[in-house]
């Protein structure tokens, strides 16, 4: 959709981005799991994860960019996540 949107309003002086993050610990994990805290939270026990604030800063510096550069897109994930899935590794001690 983005690119498709992108060709749409070239030369318009329009910026379209996809920002697309791996896992990024927020309240949705609580949410899925119907208000259990204790579940939501092992999701990611024992992972290096995202935070929103990774990703705003992320969106931050972005929109920051000279008026004439674009992104067409950006993957973030963090370093315990394979670009392959959700395929996680245990934090290295």
């Amino acid at each position: 959709f983005s690119k498709a949107l992108r060709a749409d309003v070239k030369g318009r002086n329009i910026r379209v981005t996809s920002v697309e993050p791996g896992a990024v610990e927020t309240e949705f994990s609580v949410v899925r799991f119907k208000g259990d805290k204790e579940k939501a939270d092992s999701v990611y026990e024992g992972y290096r994860k995202l935070t929103a604030d990774h990703i705003a800063k992320t969106i931050l510096w972005l929109v920051n960019q000279p008026q004439e550069m674009n992104v067409n897109q950006i993957e973030i994930m963090p370093t315990d996540q394979s670009f392959a899935g959700f395929s996680f590794d245990k934090e290295l001690a």
